[in-house]
């Protein structure tokens, strides 16, 4: 084994694909690692795409392999390369109009013709020798080659598009943490105890890439504790992400009583959400509190939902608790995800909806 990191796994993937991986990528070449595709490894060693993906995510994970995207021209009989591009420029580009070189024709740029591939950026911690050595007793072909398929597009990789907008650092998560024990005081003022809640919103959700936020915003009738701002606007985005242009609203309440579960939210602040909405173009609107909502709550969004359904000003009102910042922080579950799956059990009416309900089993656990 050459990458010292694989043996973690042998006893959990396949030995021989693991061993056969760790030689292939050893001794691709350079040009051809830059573009390491996981359809292309599944063809390669004829395992499921799963098993492949399973691979090549743990690469990535210690640092061996590193994510990027390749846009290729959308015009029929083209798809000529088009650009390679890192997470934050992509990120600008989908949605606008992009043109081919090898066609001369305008196309947009969009996840369908955009490919998820990697790139080995570490080599194994072994002589050039016994690389050479092991080549020697070996007679299968060695080029990998690029082998684009659909299965590769962000368009057929719905967790790789929140993943492109939304992964914090190790030291965001560091300051989240932080943040939120500090929720529990001790403070001076009630504004201190409400700021806390609020500089905890502003920094979980301004990890998202091209959002900003302020909890400074003030109207001639109210005043937002949390306003974020997401400008831009594409036909390409994730559904939740269409909600969140212009703006969205996110109401705190940082606040513990002595009875009951002590913590829940009282409606109030769902009906006063369900209000400012409706004076402004914000289509999404949280109420972000220390206790979960409670059945009326749910209610009260649930039919804020149904009466703005299909016009142009939809209503979407969601509930976040301290379980959701366990879920979101301790175990780094990603934010954009979460926010469609809290969307769907709202607009399903459903009481009962866990994550893990609909999460997808992998193949291998790793």
């Amino acid at each position: 084994m050459f990458y010292k990191e694989f043996l973690k796994i042998t006893n959990v993937l396949d030995e021989y694909f693991v061993n056969a991986f760790d030689f292939w990528l050893t001794t691709l070449s350079d040009r051809e690692a830059k573009t390491i595709a996981v359809s292309a490894v599944a063809s390669r060693f004829e395992v499921k795409y799963c098993v492949a993906d399973e691979m090549v995510k743990f690469a990535e994970k210690e640092g061996i392999l590193k994510k990027r995207y390749i846009v290729l021209c959308a015009n029929d009989e083209c798809e000529f390369f088009y650009g390679e591009y890192d997470a934050e420029d992509l990120i600008h580009l989908l949605g606008t109009v992009g043109y081919c070189h090898n066609c001369g024709k305008e196309f947009i740029i969009s996840y369908d013709n955009t490919q998820i591939v990697y790139e080995r950026i570490k080599n194994p911690n072994v002589p050039e020798s016994l690389i050479r050595e092991e080549i020697k007793k070996r007679e299968k072909k060695l080029e990998g080659g690029i082998n684009f398929s659909p299965a590769d597009t962000l368009a057929k990789n719905p967790k790789e598009i929140f993943e492109l907008y939304y992964k914090p650092s190790e030291s965001a998560y560091k300051e989240l943490t932080k943040l939120r024990a500090a929720l529990d005081g001790p403070f001076k003022t009630s504004k201190e105890k409400g700021d806390a809640l609020e500089n905890l919103a502003l920094c979980l959700f301004t990890q998202i890439k091209g959002v900003s936020g302020t909890n400074k915003i003030h109207t001639n009738t109210n005043q937002f504790d949390c306003t974020i701002r997401f400008p831009q606007s594409s036909g390409v985005f994730p559904t939740i992400m269409n909600y969140m242009t212009p703006y969205f609203i996110i109401e705190c309440k940082n606040e513990m009583e002595k009875q009951g579960k002590g913590k829940t939210p009282s409606n109030t602040y769902f009906h006063k959400l369900s209000d400012i909405m409706s004076s402004n173009d914000a289509k999404l609107g949280i109420v972000l509190s220390r206790g979960e909502a409670s059945k009326e709550d749910i209610a009260i969004a649930y039919q804020n939902y149904l009466i703005c359904k299909g016009t142009e000003q939809p209503k979407i009102m969601l509930s976040f608790s301290d379980n959701d910042l366990k879920i979101l922080i301790d175990k780094k579950t990603n934010l954009l995800d979460y926010m469609e799956f809290k969307m769907d059990m709202l607009t399903m009416n459903a009481q009962n909806a866990t994550l893990e309900m609909f999460e997808k089993v992998n193949c291998y656990n790793i």
